[in-house]
């Protein structure tokens, strides 16, 4: 017995040309707006950044401030005035300073009204760093926040993270009120960065590439949609020809 094929219908094949390209077409319009989105995105976090540094200029050129009690101000210098509690220091685990892994050290500090600071000292290499100074007066600068990341079981007094009420938690202490850099690192530590580790530029370096691909993206739809617009002039071409 002879098996005859029967050629699939030309409208049928049509159709179903006809929606994967609309699928095509939807897809890639797709691509294109999250490619606009990322680059917005960017440009918002560039715009963000200069805010901060400018903030943080704005604030460091002023004349530090006798602090004793109270809501510490953001980012300007301050002189802190109480003394170390270096039984519950802290290490922050895997901080990278100039391509070497090693430890950012947080001591508390506590002012004379009882107050506890957390007060970032510097960056050390190893586990042991050494004791910070017995002098009664720090000069440091408040930062806004912890490092509140996920819930990390610590080892010893190495963390990966830390948020007040963990370290109250580990050190049996009262909630640390704020947190703050030390301005100069002592005895060897590297003072940690009050810049912004990513700059402005970074981020609009990053906003040009996303939009970038939203143009090319954008010319490849139109191109497409071209295409699929001459198709059918075509096809009826080829028609006449054939008959």
């Amino acid at each position: 017995m002879a098996t005859i094929f029967m050629a699939k219908p030309l409208s049928t094949q049509n159709t179903s040309l006809t929606q994967r390209q609309r699928f095509a077409l939807i897809s890639l319009a797709l691509l294109i707006l999250i490619t606009f989105c990322m680059g917005l995105w960017q440009l918002s976090r560039a715009h963000n950044k200069q805010l901060l540094i400018d903030q943080l200029a704005e604030q460091e050129a002023l004349p530090p401030l006798i602090w004793q009690s109270g809501t510490l101000p953001l980012y300007r210098p301050v002189r802190l005035v109480g003394s170390w509690l270096h039984s519950a220091e802290l290490l922050l685990d895997h901080r990278i300073e100039n391509g070497q892994i090693g430890y950012q050290v947080i001591t508390p500090f506590q002012l004379k009204n009882g107050d506890i600071l957390l007060v970032n000292r510097g960056w050390w290499p190893d586990s042991h760093p050494p004791q910070a100074s017995s002098s009664n007066i720090v000069s440091a600068q408040p930062w806004p926040r912890f490092f509140e990341l996920g819930h990390t079981m610590p080892s010893g007094n190495i963390f990966q993270n830390i948020n007040p009420e963990r370290f109250a938690t580990w050190a049996k202490q009262p909630k640390p009120q704020a947190y703050a850099l030390m301005q100069q690192g002592e005895n060897g530590l590297i003072a940690a960065h009050s810049q912004p580790i990513i700059p402005p530029e970074r981020h609009l370096a990053y906003t040009a590439t996303w939009w970038a691909m939203t143009l090319a993206g954008a010319f490849l739809w139109f191109r497409f949609k071209k295409e699929l617009k001459l198709q059918p002039i075509r096809s009826q071409t080829l028609n006449r020809e054939a008959h």
